[in-house]
């Protein structure tokens, strides 16, 4: 279930952010706070409405909160995207 202050990407980003893990691509993610995160693109999780990014960086794994994401650009070279921007749109995980 959503809660009310869940903010759910844009249908068009997720297929993106499937490409970018099916490929297992070296991403940079700007954030809406002003930082950034760097890794390698693995898979995606949902719970509760919510949906996070798990990457593979230097440190380890990780995963970002895919609502809290300005922008993702791609830093391998492909075919596909090379940066988009994150906005809210008509996706549910409902």
């Amino acid at each position: 279930m959503k809660t009310p202050t869940s903010k759910i990407i844009d249908c068009a980003v997720h297929d993106y952010i499937e490409v970018a893990c099916l490929y297992a691509y070296e991403l940079e993610l700007r954030m809406l706070d002003g930082q950034q995160n760097q890794g390698k693109a693995i898979t995606t999780r949902t719970q509760a409405g919510r949906e996070w990014l798990v990457m593979q960086g230097e440190q380890g794994k990780f995963e970002v909160e895919l609502n809290q994401v300005r922008s993702i650009k791609a830093l391998t070279a492909n075919r596909y995207f090379t940066e988009v921007e994150v906005s809210s749109g008509a996706c549910s995980l409902d």
